[in-house]
């Protein structure tokens, strides 16, 4: 039986039905490879998904936190530190990321201490730890020795007056012996006999000078006192003046005791030796005119007594100083331990941290 075409288009009517067959087989398939595709794709709330998420927002943390010049705060759920300007001012950047560590809170990132910015929200793990490295230096320690007789001079014999006057100033150069193991020294009192020099108006600088090599003043004043005439008796006492400034002297150094004409004629007199002084570490020098050269009296001494307390070698301590390799990441947001992210970035300029 032949086919009845359709006087429009030329089909007969077998040929329509077998098309409208075959396009309707068609159409099923590709709706079921549609929903089969469809059913391949990850949920928002998949294992995939949410690790794709955590890794994004970490891709932004690790390049910051590479080139880390300091590190202000850390803990194993925040780290803030600096990174070089980027804005043109001149002022390095700060970044501070954090995760409060409760449940669902977002991991947020502060720039220069603007609002914090959530970077990944419903966190469930943030943790840092972090790759410490520790250089140690041994620091040398002292033991400071109760006030003690350092040094001095004194006789019975060959006693002489040496008077401060305008064109006269005299100086006592001196060098404790110390132990072998001395880191350093210092004076707390000098003693001396003074008294008045005539009428009483007159008055002295005491002062400790740094010396040249050959035991003379320098004019480098360390610390300085003030002698009254007035308030001096007639017959010779021994005064003493306490010293707060003169400390952390080297072993191989030693000082001047100048005494300096202030005011009026005569400004006191010293007690001292005029022959025979054979100390090795003594020079009783002279000036006359002013300070501005020094003559040393071969044989003579002021009569003085020089305390302190010296600093000699003690067990060295071990100082630790800690630098930032590396910081390790794990980050989860959702509750299936599949999701989380865990990485590590070295910091290039390994800043110095607090352990």
């Amino acid at each position: 039986m032949k086919g009845i075409r359709h006087p429009r288009w030329g089909f007969t009517l077998m040929e329509v039905v077998i098309a409208t067959a075959a396009t309707s087989v068609l159409l099923l398939g590709v709706g079921s490879a549609l929903l089969l595709a469809s059913r391949a794709l990850p949920d928002a709330h998949s294992p995939t998904a949410r690790s794709v998420a955590a890794a994004q927002a970490l891709e932004p943390m690790v390049a910051e936190l590479q080139y880390a010049l300091a590190i202000h705060q850390r803990s194993e759920h925040l780290i803030e530190f600096t990174v070089a300007d980027r804005t043109g001012d001149g002022t390095p950047e700060v970044i501070r990321y954090e995760w409060s560590g409760a449940a669902d809170a977002p991991l947020t990132r502060q720039y220069n201490g603007a609002a914090a910015v959530a970077v990944l929200a419903q966190v469930r793990e943030f943790t840092l730890s972090y790759d410490l490295h520790a250089i140690s230096t041994e620091v040398p320690q002292g033991n400071e020795s109760a006030e003690t007789f350092l040094t001095g001079h004194d006789s019975l014999f060959y006693h002489h007056d040496y008077t401060i006057r305008a064109t006269e100033w005299y100086s006592e150069y001196f060098r404790p012996a110390l132990p072998a193991d001395t880191l350093s020294w210092r004076v707390t009192r000098v003693r001396f006999s003074v008294r008045q020099a005539g009428v009483a108006g007159g008055g002295a600088h005491v002062q400790l000078q740094t010396s040249t090599v050959g035991g003379l003043p320098t004019g480098t004043v360390l610390e300085a006192k003030t002698i009254d005439e007035p308030l001096l008796p007639l017959l010779y006492f021994v005064q003493e003046l306490t010293f707060t400034q003169v400390s952390n002297l080297s072993p191989q150094q030693g000082l001047c005791l100048v005494f300096r004409h202030l005011q009026g004629a005569e400004a006191c007199a010293l007690l001292g030796q005029d022959k025979d002084v054979a100390g090795p570490n003594l020079v009783w020098a002279k000036s006359t005119n002013g300070g501005a050269s020094w003559t040393a009296l071969a044989g003579q001494s002021l009569l003085f007594s020089v305390y302190g307390t010296v600093t000699t070698t003690g067990t060295p301590q071990i100082q630790n100083t800690y630098y930032l390799d590396a910081v390790g990441i794990r980050l989860r947001a959702g509750l299936d331990s599949q999701a989380t992210v865990q990485t590590g970035v070295q910091v290039l300029n390994r800043p110095e941290v607090i352990q």
